[in-house]
């Protein structure tokens, strides 16, 4: 069984090619609009207008769950949520002065109310200045990620997407936490960088509740 698939493109025309539904949960961090140099991305407000118009409706298609970082200057672009969590860091703020707590969209229903689950919805830890070393501009930590995916997707059964893919954080969590993964990264620089990060990674960090079983022998289709 593969454990990944990475696929370098424009995620919107990704995404237009896979079929509805085909994978559980979409988590990611796409650009803020806030002036962040990527290599192959303008980010400004206008890159997070396109996210909204013409990249989410095709991940809510998608997925059956999208779990989105949207920063805070332009959160209010997005369309209204199911449910916010929220990440917050405690000790010191970001190095380059951004708040210590982020709010987390989620289009779809909360896996824990389900299953008659209460978690708490914020996600928190004291910061750590050593994370988030990966060769990216804008790196979420490996401990959020983790949380996060254990979250959204409790089962290890979901298949995790993350078309924003970055430095491969995401599906370094997702192998780890059991998933199979699907990643999707414009830069080939970014997409190296992630495919070492998570051809390395192993599941060794069980902490998902088995909800359901299912059958992902031959992979999403």
């Amino acid at each position: 069984m593969t454990r990944f698939r990475l696929t370098q493109g424009n995620c919107i025309g990704v995404l237009r090619q896979m079929p509805d539904k085909s994978v559980d949960c979409i988590v990611t961090d796409p650009p803020y609009g806030i002036g962040v140099h990527f290599a192959d991305v303008e980010d400004t407000a206008a890159t997070v207008d396109l996210i909204v118009d013409q990249a989410l409706p095709e991940m809510r298609r998608v997925a059956r769950r999208v779990v989105l970082i949207p920063g805070i200057a332009n959160m209010m672009r997005y369309p209204q949520p199911s449910w916010i969590l929220i990440y917050q860091k405690h000790g010191t703020y970001c190095s380059w002065g951004w708040n210590r707590w982020n709010p987390i969209l989620v289009y779809g229903s909360d896996p824990d109310l389900r299953a008659g689950i209460r978690r708490p919805d914020v996600i928190t830890r004291a910061a750590d200045p050593k994370e988030g070393i990966t060769g990216h501009p804008c790196p979420k930590p490996l401990w959020l990620m983790r949380r996060l995916i254990n979250r959204v997707a409790p089962s290890p059964a979901d298949i995790i997407l993350d078309p924003f893919m970055g430095s491969g954080t995401t599906g370094v969590a997702a192998i780890q936490l059991g998933h199979q993964f699907i990643g999707i990264e414009l830069n080939g620089d970014y997409l190296a960088i992630a495919e070492r990060r998570i051809a390395q990674a192993s599941p060794d960090f069980h902490t998902t509740i088995n909800l359901t079983s299912k059958d992902y022998t031959h992979g999403p289709a």
